[in-house]
């Protein structure tokens, strides 16, 4: 499997779903702006504003979320992991990778089978389809099921592999430093000397 193709894909993917987060945060911007100015300038508040902007903070959140699964900087502790072995480490490594895949898998079809629940339902002010809210949930799980297939694949066929997006960060955002194995050695010393004087 070559590798450096699924990464550039996923690059482009990961650039797609920024700019339309980029996109969204901006609209979210100028309604709230809009809102303001209607309603204690102009005093007429707008009818559709407040609710326009729950559904865009929902894809919003949502989508944003997508950039851990690329970056592969989920919130972990990894001092534990440190206090395996090699193996042991690989084995966790793995398991959380397939763990992630399977987990947003999951949630992609739960909020499939949400958005067909929602059936022909409309929001009361701007009449939009529940199922258009309800699709960011497949929409943004699905993208991250896509980025941790690719995660457990690159750990099981070429260990070692760094994450996609942390080639190529988003424009602007600099890719943190990957934590100092020695760092992670004191903790590990130091839980082990607490576990020893116990």
């Amino acid at each position: 499997m070559n590798f450096d193709t699924v990464d550039r894909i996923i690059r482009f993917v990961s650039n797609v779903v920024l700019a339309v987060v980029i996109a969204i945060g901006l609209a979210m911007l100028g309604i709230s702006w809009a809102h303001v100015f209607f309603r204690y300038v102009m005093n007429d508040s707008l009818t559709w504003s407040e609710e326009l902007l729950k559904i865009l903070i929902v894809w919003f959140c949502l989508l944003s979320t997508t950039f851990i699964s690329v970056r592969r900087e989920h919130v972990s502790i990894v001092v534990f992991k440190q206090l395996l072995p090699k193996t042991g480490e690989k084995a966790a490594d793995l398991f959380v990778s397939l763990l992630m895949f399977l987990a947003s898998a999951a949630m992609c079809y739960i909020g499939w089978r949400l958005s067909n629940f929602a059936g022909a339902r409309r929001s009361p002010a701007l009449r939009v389809p529940f199922k258009l809210m309800y699709a960011s949930i497949y929409v943004a799980f699905g993208v991250m099921a896509l980025y941790e297939l690719r995660n457990f694949l690159a750990d099981v066929l070429q260990p070692g592999r760094g994450p996609a997006g942390r080639d190529a960060p988003a424009p602007g955002v600099e890719a943190p430093e990957a934590e100092s194995p020695a760092v992670g050695a004191k903790a590990a010393g130091f839980i082990a000397e607490a576990a020893k004087s116990d």
